[in-house]
């Protein structure tokens, strides 16, 4: 599997990528867990490690600009965050490319390594506004 989801912190969700997708349903899975994290209602922060991503096909980053549209048009974003760990250059170009073709739907912050992710402060905004949900 191309993408790991990790969702046993949750609020926080780690996601895992390696390799290069090899297929069509290997992405839409990708995207419908994804979708899934939405049907919970709950605020979320991601952290995508995408250090060991290979060559992936330009076409996958069009479809993942069209896929951030339709989350926008959501009546409500539960994705309050993202952190990505960037590993390589291919990767720093279809991240470009996705965002000049759709702006994200959250902060994003990027790094070259997972210890330079603050979690408080990732966490932050997902976790005030879940503590208000419970009052």
């Amino acid at each position: 599997m191309w993408a790991t989801f990790n969702d046993t912190g949750y609020p926080i969700v780690e996601v895992h990528m390696e390799g290069t997708i090899e297929s069509d349903e290997e992405f839409e899975q990708f995207l419908q867990e994804w979708r899934d994290l939405y049907i919970r209602e709950r605020d979320f922060v991601f952290i995508f490690d995408t250090r060991k991503v290979g060559m992936v096909s330009m076409k996958y980053a069009f479809r993942m600009a069209s896929f951030i549209k339709e989350l926008k048009e959501l009546d409500k974003q539960y994705l309050k965050r993202s952190a990505i760990i960037v590993g390589n250059w291919w990767v720093k170009i279809l991240l470009k490319l996705i965002f000049v073709l759709q702006s994200p739907v959250c902060p994003i912050e990027y790094h070259t390594s997972e210890y330079t992710i603050n979690l408080e402060r990732l966490l932050d905004c997902a976790n005030r506004r879940y503590l208000e949900a419970l009052r």
